[in-house]
């Protein structure tokens, strides 16, 4: 089957034309569709394999396709429960016929402000709340920790930070919740590639793009045509990091399943840190390029204020009608309570200690967790 796998993924990333990292027929096999040096797949892959083969002695080591050169987006979940891959990475967002409450977390985050709380809430929601986590054994998968990306902003080609500026501009919007907000504050919502950001930008077909800061810099590097960021938080992206094949997962001993879930910790954060430090320098990088990082003025931030608090209240009924489900409002009410606890421990450490982030999580999620028993049974 591990041959099998390895020809397969092979084959794709040949015609993609994408080479597998370290290709190897001993390996197992993980599947991310982001580039190497991408922060999903440099710290939950990249590094998070060659500590797993230090760790492991090299009994388990793991051939990365990145760039969706074995499984795209939208596959990566199916094709883990098949075996394609052993473990990959999942944004619900792609199932939600499959992922219904996951995708009432993921419209939930529309009004999160703060990503390690999110990225620990719903790692939390999704390894020990039984209905959100029973959704992925139903598809045949074992969900480990989840991500959080850093806070989406406006990154505009001019100033935005009133309800003035805002009337009447263009906006890339990516998901409902965004689209609504744009409009209600008089904005036009675009919806385009993220790769056609910059060049929309440059040449005045999109006016802002709400996207997190780790963008500014490097990547598509949005600084060189923007002219201001305003600090609005106007959504996040959370999702699955390690999703994992259950006959993998169950046919390892439980000393390695335990590094495993070691290793997974680690590398959530050092994932977050990641996105803390990089948002950080995408700022004041930014900065030195000459644009301008301010705040929302007054009626901007109350504007949103008010549709966060109209966007919650309204939730639950709209997913209930969307997913055919019982309305959430538990659900929706469980995530954000578990945020606002999260923020509450942060408060006390440093956020950039990746020590003092992983103490936390070992004590407020992992200790709950019996790794002898996990994603063991249906």
């Amino acid at each position: 089957m591990t041959i099998k796998r390895t020809i397969l993924g092979c084959v794709a990333a040949s015609i993609a034309g994408l080479a597998p990292v370290a290709a190897n027929a001993e390996d197992y096999t993980a599947s991310t569709w982001f580039a190497p040096t991408h922060l999903l797949s440099h710290f939950p892959y990249m590094e998070w394999r060659e500590s797993v083969s230090d760790a492991t002695g090299g009994d388990i080591s793991f051939e990365i396709y990145n760039g969706g050169s074995l499984l795209p987006p939208k596959a990566t979940m199916s094709g883990v429960a098949d075996g394609v891959a052993d473990v990959g990475i999942v944004y619900p967002g792609y199932q939600p016929a499959e992922l219904p409450l996951n995708n009432v977390l993921i419209d939930t985050s529309f009004v999160s402000d703060n990503h390690y709380a999110a990225a620990f809430a719903y790692t939390d929601m999704i390894m020990t709340n039984p209905d959100v986590y029973e959704e992925w054994s139903k598809n045949g998968v074992v969900v480990g920790p989840g991500f959080a990306t850093a806070i989406y902003n406006f990154v505009c080609a001019s100033p935005v930070y009133d309800l003035s500026q805002a009337a009447g501009k263009k906006f890339r919007t990516a998901g409902a919740a965004q689209v609504d907000w744009v409009e209600s504050i008089g904005g036009i919502a675009v919806s385009v590639p993220f790769s056609e950001v910059y060049t929309g930008m440059q040449r005045g077909s999109l006016d802002c793009a709400l996207v997190d800061p780790t963008t500014l810099i490097v990547g598509p590097k949005l600084a060189e045509v923007a002219s201001d960021v305003t600090q609005i938080p106007v959504g996040i992206i959370i999702g699955a990091s390690w999703v994992y094949n259950k006959s993998f997962w169950r046919g390892l001993p439980v000393e390695k399943r335990r590094i495993l879930m070691d290793e997974m910790i680690k590398a959530l954060a050092r994932m977050e840190v990641g996105y803390e430090v990089q948002g950080n320098e995408g700022y004041e990088g930014s900065e030195e390029q000459g644009v301008k990082v301010a705040p929302p003025a007054d009626d901007l931030a109350n504007a949103l204020t008010e549709f966060n608090a109209n966007f919650l209240s309204e939730l639950p009924a709209a997913a209930a009608e969307r997913f055919k489900i019982d309305p959430p409002d538990a659900l929706v009410q469980d995530f954000i309570d578990r945020q606002e606890a999260w923020k509450e421990r942060l408060d006390g450490v440093d956020i950039q200690d990746q020590d003092a982030i992983i103490a936390l999580l070992n004590e407020h999620i992992f200790s709950k967790i019996d790794v002898d028993t996990y994603g063991m049974s249906d």
